[in-house]
């Protein structure tokens, strides 16, 4: 019977070490965590640059009124574009090397489980042979009774053993299994930032592309930049104040009787982190600027540099995504998205760089839907954001910018 008990624990821990392979070392623990270390040491520097860079942006575009000051904003913004590139690169090097010092750390692991596993055999069988004779049969073995009590005691330590080898087998398994799933996210973030850099190039193209068409289109004149500017001004405060008229008739066929209570929570914020750099409605940049008809602004603004991941305020459908600039380049909300949630309310996201979703697409509170960019007629990169009671919402082609999302506007401030 007890040899049958024995047999079935060392059944159980070959169980506990199943699936696991055979340990395989690379660079040693010590070389690894120099090179993580001298990642991090590059990728803050590349952080820094950003920072400067986008800075210099905001700084710039603020006052460019001449083709000099817009091809330097480009240029910054490339060059912020480039930077990022070159970081998303390091932080896949450091993914990487972390990966293999999470597979190195579980070959060590596996190996001490192999080690306790014959450890434990070895044990196993010195049990068996000592439990093989009755106690009157090993009492004949000795020709003392203190030979006889030293063997108890031996077979004593044996059983101790056993219990030390099995709590420290417990152990290492659960640092194994730790290992394991921090390797697991490892590998997610690594397919993340690997999707970011593809990203992140398609967007640096872009900026390229529109430098390039500024010289084209000015011929590198500064008159020809400058009525290209007037011409733009003209359109973009004539679709201003066309959604301003739409908006305001909308406006009044909210029902906030049957939408959500106000509260904090209700919506996510869409850029992680980030500062409101404009608030809802008549704020005191509305007034003292003409980027807003009537000094009115339906939404509330997000800083954030170009590519950065725009968020989903709450679960919904994708009703409409567009790109004002195809038809008024600089005009209005540059690329946009808009989000029916079942709460009925809509959310839309305007001045993006890049569009992650298509039209009836469904999306889970907090998904990456965008990167954030600086089309449309801004002052800087940014996020636009604005919500709408969602019966309101229609989409409707503008006298001089193609289609347009409208709709009744809410102070998003309410919700998030």
């Amino acid at each position: 019977m007890r040899q049958n008990v024995k047999v079935a624990v060392l059944g159980l821990f070959f169980l506990l070490l199943a699936g696991f392979n055979a340990p395989a070392f690379g660079a040693t623990a010590d070389e690894l965590k120099k090179q993580i270390a001298d990642k991090n040491i590059e990728i803050q520097k590349l952080e820094d640059e950003i920072k400067q860079f986008q800075g210099s942006i905001s700084e710039t575009q603020a006052n460019a009124k001449t083709l000099k000051t817009a091809i330097a904003v480009l240029n910054n913004q490339i060059k912020v574009l480039n930077s990022q590139i070159a970081l998303t690169t390091k932080k896949i090097s450091k993914k990487e090397l972390e990966i293999i010092e999470l597979k190195n750390g579980i070959g060590e692991a596996e190996f001490s489980m192999h080690d306790r596993q014959r450890a434990m055999g070895e044990i196993l069988a010195g049990l068996s042979r000592a439990e093989e004779d009755t106690i009157l049969e090993t009492f004949l073995k000795y020709g003392t009774l203190s030979d006889f009590f030293t063997e108890l005691d031996n077979i004593n330590l044996l059983n101790g053993k056993m219990r030390q080898n099995y709590n420290e087998l417990i152990k290492i398994r659960v640092k194994l299994q730790t290992q394991k799933s921090a390797a697991e996210n490892a590998n997610k973030d690594l397919k993340n930032l690997k999707g970011d850099l593809v990203d992140q190039k398609q967007i640096e193209t872009q900026g390229k592309n529109e430098k390039s068409n500024l010289l084209t289109q000015t011929k590198n004149q500064e008159a020809a930049y400058q009525k290209l500017l007037k011409d733009r001004e003209a359109k973009r405060a004539e679709i201003y104040a066309e959604i301003r008229a739409i908006e305001s008739q909308l406006v009044k066929l909210v029902d906030l009787s049957s939408l959500p209570s106000f509260g904090s929570g209700v919506l996510l914020r869409p850029i992680a982190g980030a500062n409101i750099t404009q608030l809802f409605g008549n704020t005191a940049f509305a007034k003292i600027t003409d980027v807003y008809a009537n000094g009115f602004h339906n939404g509330i603004d997000f800083s954030a540099q170009i590519g950065t991941p725009v968020l989903t305020a709450e679960a919904g459908l994708i009703k409409a995504t567009g790109d004002a600039d195809i038809a008024c380049y600089k005009g209005s909300y540059g690329k946009w998205i808009l989000i029916e949630h079942p709460n009925k309310l809509a959310t839309l996201y305007a001045h993006l760089s890049l569009i992650k979703v298509v039209k009836g697409q469904a999306v889970s509170r907090g998904a990456i839907i965008a990167s954030s960019g600086n089309t449309g007629y801004t002052t800087g990169p940014h996020l636009h954001f604005t919500v709408y009671d969602a019966r309101t919402v229609q989409f409707k082609p503008s006298r001089v910018c193609g289609v347009l999302p409208y709709g009744g506007y809410l102070d998003p401030m309410l919700y998030i």
